[in-house]
């Protein structure tokens, strides 16, 4: 490049970097709080939830890209304009095609940015995200392990404990099982939670257990209900039963935690969140592919478009903003007029990008909108078609210029 294309390179450059970063740190930070409730809930620090978060940022630049160019090529052309740099370069000989080809290279870049987000980085980055949360969210340990407050594992199971030592053993235990007809306490001196191959388990030491309801239960049932990975487990008869309540003492309990594990795997992976190379081959026996065989089509076909929407949006500003302005009135119309074209493109791949689930016909018209689109502004740009606002438009803007004058002179 030249110093001229290096100077309106950058400045494109800075541009479309800064309304990237802007517009993605805000909207970042109004999808993060949906996920606060890793910090206040599920005893994360704070850098594992900006770590985890962070994951879906590059979505949120897959969506912004596109606009961020337009944004960015219709700020450079129109400080071109308006330092009159156009204007001389038109003087010097310099067409259109000329002063776009720094742009061009630009919009060329972002392109294929935003392809390589859409078929490999997006998808790595939702399924990493999807993982980490279920982890989170699976991690009992750090969830039940809260002392001094009572956490509500799932609905109708309240646990609390009093205090845990380094070593993990929680004293001071309380557990309130209400997810069953009937309702539950354990009390225990102390316990520790043991994995293995079995499950998750909390093991409970010196304690009891109080049933209230559940008059059809058995003893036997009861009993059975006391069962350990460990062995040499020591059980002592149950006293006080009643028909509406039973007490049970024990010197050592396992609690099942796994069934609070949510399960990851299996239907719950979308789409949005497989490689390109299982979207373009999914297995038989696929969740989506049986049921929901639409959503691959639209997976595939949103993947392997996603590059040409930018191209589209900057060859819409190009198109009305490359040729020299000397009015600011004109600069100010022209960009009112691309500002609905950019609207209406936009609008046109999400009613496309809908019907993709249903409709097969839809697959063309996702690649033909941006591509028709650069090819109408192309010719724009070459002069083969002239765009003018209508004359009513015209007669509209001059009349309200003569009344706002009238006024300003009064």
């Amino acid at each position: 490049m030249g110093r001229l294309d290096r100077y309106i390179f950058s400045t494109a450059a800075v541009a479309f970097l800064g309304v990237v970063v802007v517009l993605a740190g805000m909207i970042w930070a109004t999808q993060a709080l949906r996920q606060l409730d890793l910090v206040t809930s599920q005893g994360q620090t704070i850098i594992a939830f900006v770590a985890i978060t962070s994951l879906t940022m590059p979505t949120l630049v897959l969506v912004i890209a596109p606009a961020a160019l337009f944004i960015a090529t219709s700020y450079t052309l129109l400080k071109l304009n308006g330092d009159s740099e156009i204007v001389v370069m038109a003087s010097a000989g310099m067409g259109p095609w000329r002063l776009l080809r720094p742009l061009i290279v630009l919009s060329l870049i972002v392109s294929a940015f935003c392809a390589l987000l859409a078929v490999k980085v997006v998808p790595a980055s939702l399924a990493t995200f999807r993982q980490q949360v279920t982890k989170v969210r699976a991690d009992v340990v750090s969830f039940v392990a809260q002392p001094g407050r009572f956490v509500n594992l799932s609905q109708g199971l309240v646990f609390h404990v009093r205090e845990r030592a380094p070593n993990g053993v929680m004293r001071g235990i309380f557990i309130n099982d209400a997810r069953d007809d009937a309702v539950s306490t354990y009390l225990a001196d102390r316990g520790q939670i043991i994995e293995s191959d079995a499950g998750i388990f909390l093991v409970l030491e010196n304690g009891s257990i109080q049933r209230r309801g559940g008059a059809t239960k058995e003893a036997g049932t009861e009993q059975g209900r006391q069962t350990s990975p460990e062995k040499g487990q020591e059980t002592s008869p149950e006293k006080g039963k009643s028909s509406n309540s039973s007490v049970v003492e024990f010197q050592r309990y396992a609690f099942d935690l796994s069934s609070l594990a949510p399960n990851s795997q299996g239907q719950d992976v979308k789409p949005m969140e497989r490689p390109i190379s299982y979207v373009l081959n999914p297995p038989e026996d696929d969740f989506y592919l049986r049921f929901f065989p639409g959503r691959y089509r639209e997976e595939v076909h949103k993947r392997l478009s996603a590059g040409l929407y930018p191209m589209a949006f900057f060859a819409i500003a190009a198109a009305a903003l490359a040729r020299p302005r000397t009015t600011r009135q004109s600069q100010v119309a022209a960009l009112a007029a691309i500002i609905p074209a950019m609207g209406a493109v936009q609008i046109g791949n999400f009613a496309i990008a809908g019907q993709l689930k249903t409709q097969a016909g839809a697959v063309p018209l996702i690649y033909l909108l941006p591509i028709l689109t650069v090819v109408l502004c192309a010719m724009v740009v070459q002069g083969w078609i002239r765009l003018s606002p209508p004359a009513a438009l015209v007669a509209l803007g001059d009349w309200l210029k003569q009344r706002f004058t009238r006024r300003a002179a009064a």
